[in-house]
């Protein structure tokens, strides 16, 4: 492994963590907080770890060698595009009131972990793709 992605992972995984920890003590406090500026703030804060994975992610992307940026920005489009139309359609289902019906909120939440999960399934197939030429 290449130093530019061992220091990714030394950035990103304890972000990574700190964000977990974090989203489940502001999801558990936040409906006990009576003030409407506390609960934004305390519903806010797991995006600070959140800031510092995407800078890793930016980082790395910026440190790799052009092939390897090239798998990224192919990998980050499909993500992007596949992630966009799957909550594209459930929106349209959703407005149709066909099948279940979801909180918007819980519809929101889910759009960046689609993100991040399609990307890192993308990465796989582009990935591939590019050693088999």
């Amino acid at each position: 492994m290449r130093a530019v992605h061992k220091r990714y992972l030394r950035e990103f995984l304890p972000a990574m963590a700190v964000y977990v920890v974090l989203i489940v003590l502001s999801s558990l406090s936040v409906s006990k907080i009576d003030s409407h500026a506390w609960r934004a703030v305390i519903a806010l804060v797991p995006l600070v770890p959140i800031v510092l994975a995407i800078r890793a992610m930016v980082r790395v992307i910026r440190d790799q060698d052009e092939l390897e940026r090239r798998v990224d920005l192919e990998s980050f489009a499909i993500a992007a595009m596949a992630t966009g139309f799957g909550f594209f359609s459930l929106g349209l289902l959703l407005l149709a009131r066909v099948g279940w019906q979801i909180p918007a909120g819980v519809v929101a939440i889910w759009v960046m972990p689609c993100l991040f999960a399609t990307f890192g399934v993308a990465k796989l197939f582009v990935s591939r793709r590019y050693r088999q030429q």
